[in-house]
Parts: structure tokens; C-alpha cells; sequence
């Protein structure tokens, strides 16, 4: 098989705009954490910790974009920890420093739908073969 041309499955694709959204609403996240410093600090919030976890994410999400886009092995596994991670991150977040929301059920579905369409992506033979067969 000639490695000099190789296609990347669509859905290895769509999985990396999906991560490159991610990733750009993250950077959001830091931008405004940082435009907003001071009325954060007045609204009794920790600009810092919004800062800090919208550019670890974001660099994470274009790491991820990257590791995919490109083929590169170690990002099939890099993207399922990714996945879990933010998923991780986002309940313990949501329930132990959040104001209570009243769309926790829209919240529970929407997380669960969008970890198990990331998983099932990177669990299909073609996204396997592509990322973990291709340069062994």
C-alpha cells in the first residue's frame, strides 16, 4: 500500500472539525475570560480559572485537530482520552463550581449523544485502520 496517498475516512474528518469547534470555543472562553477580567472579579468569579481551562483545552483541541487531520498514530487514543476528559471535566464542573441550570436533562443528553458519536467514530474499522495501521 502506498503511504504517499492515503484518504482520510470522512468521518476521521468530520471528527476533526468537530474538534477544531471545540477547540475554537474554548478560545472563546479565553478570550472573553481575559476582556472581561476585572467584571468577573467584581462578580465574585475566577477569571483565571476560566482563562486557564479555555486555553488548556484549546491547545488540546488543536493538538487533537492536528493529530488527526495529519494521521498521526497517537491521535486515535489521544482522542478518545480527549473525549472522556472534557466529558469528565464539563459534569464536575457543571455540578460542583456552576450556578444550578435548569437544563440538566437537555445537558445529559446532549454530553451522552455527542461522547458516544466520538467513540463510535473512533471505534469503525476505517477510523482504526487509518490512525493505527497506517504508519506500522
Amino acid at each position: 500500500m502506498n503511504d504517499d496517498y492515503w484518504p482520510r475516512p470522512i468521518r476521521v474528518t468530520l471528527l476533526a472539525i468537530l474538534f477544531l469547534l471545540f477547540a475554537l470555543f474554548e478560545a472563546l472562553r479565553l478570550g472573553y475570560s481575559i476582556y472581561f477580567w476585572k467584571t468577573l472579579i467584581e462578580l465574585g468569579e475566577a477569571p483565571w480559572y476560566l482563562a486557564l481551562t479555555g486555553f488548556f483545552w484549546f491547545a488540546a483541541g488543536c493538538l487533537l485537530v492536528w493529530g488527526l487531520w495529519s494521521g498521526k498514530r497517537w491521535a486515535w487514543l489521544g482522542s478518545i482520552i480527549g473525549a472522556l476528559a472534557f466529558d469528565l471535566w464539563y459534569w464536575l464542573d457543571r455540578l460542583f463550581l456552576q450556578q444550578p441550570h435548569n437544563n440538566g436533562s437537555f445537558a445529559i443528553a446532549a454530553s451522552s449523544v455527542i461522547l458516544v458519536l466520538v467513540l463510535l467514530i473512533l471505534l469503525t474499522r476505517h477510523t482504526r485502520e487509518f490512525l493505527l495501521k497506517r504508519n506500522a
